[in-house]
């Protein structure tokens, strides 16, 4: 939207159309639709419960709402966030009781969509291409993750908080989307070990909480703001570290980020709201 909308363009020749800026304040509106999206189908499938008669006219809506949504957030681009809201939609229809079978097979219904989206794009393409063979890259498109790769060897057991390392100098984005490389560079395996437990003891002590909700739409929400946040920490893990491609998905509590972390601080306000002691069971 020109006036409103900014973007930001790449050396590779590729423009970003992320953000809404209003005066000095700019924020991804990206990063909120996570919040809506969880709201809006715990109560859907809320909803669904009191509804005997289920058609194609029951879904259709919800279906054209969350579609456009996710075309959207595609058009930004920003894959790596599409992605992320439609694993969550997965996920809480899981848990709200849907057949396993079922939900594999309509998964399976969207892999072509998803291998269009990746293939037909020229830069898609190529961070395939180069998570597959980083170090070919190594001066270009590689480089961020190959420095990644010397942060995690030159933390070591325990790291060096007090030096200016490799990935404080070299490594570009090192405050945003890989921070947790240069958070292993700075307090090695033992620091990342310690890190790991905090963020795993958050999400069991969550679910822990959520499974006493006596209100079903409090749980759905409930485990969907665990679900988003537990797979934004996920994604972020297995992109530093090379196991996935690299998307632009920031790790929770630890990367800068405006839009991200008040995004992770309302849902977490939401979430001590539904789990508070007077709606336990």
């Amino acid at each position: 939207i020109p006036g409103l909308g900014k973007s930001v363009g790449t050396y590779y020749g590729r423009n970003f159309h992320r953000w809404i800026g209003i005066g000095p304040f700019q924020f991804q509106p990206s990063e909120f639709s996570k919040i809506a999206v969880v709201i809006y189908i715990s109560a859907f499938l809320v909803k669904l419960e009191g509804i005997r008669t289920k058609n194609f006219k029951t879904f259709l809506f919800p279906g054209i709402l969350i579609g456009m949504i996710l075309l959207l957030i595609v058009s930004e681009p920003a894959f790596g966030t599409s992605v992320q809201i439609l694993f969550m939609i997965i996920a809480l229809i899981f848990i709200d009781g849907f057949p396993m079978k079922k939900l594999l097979i309509a998964f399976a219904a969207f892999i072509p969509l998803l291998f269009i989206l990746v293939d037909r794009v020229g830069y898609r393409k190529k961070r395939i291409e180069v998570w597959l063979d980083p170090y070919k890259f190594r001066f270009d498109e590689g480089h961020q993750l190959v420095s990644s790769f010397r942060a995690f060897m030159d933390g070591g057991w325990s790291g060096n908080p007090l030096s200016s390392g490799y990935s404080h100098r070299y490594l570009t984005y090192s405050h945003t989307d890989f921070v947790m490389a240069t958070f292993a560079e700075d307090y090695g395996f033992i620091g990342c070990l310690i890190l790991f437990t905090v963020f795993l003891l958050l999400i069991i002590r969550s679910f822990h909480l959520i499974k006493r909700l006596k209100d079903n739409f409090g749980f759905l929400l409930g485990a969907g703001i665990i679900t988003m946040i537990s797979m934004q920490i996920l994604i972020n893990l297995f992109v530093v570290t090379g196991v996935v491609p690299i998307t632009g998905i920031s790790l929770p509590f630890l990367s800068y980020g405006g839009s991200s972390i008040v995004t992770i601080m309302i849902s977490l306000g939401i979430f001590l709201n539904v789990t508070r002691k007077e709606n336990f069971n």
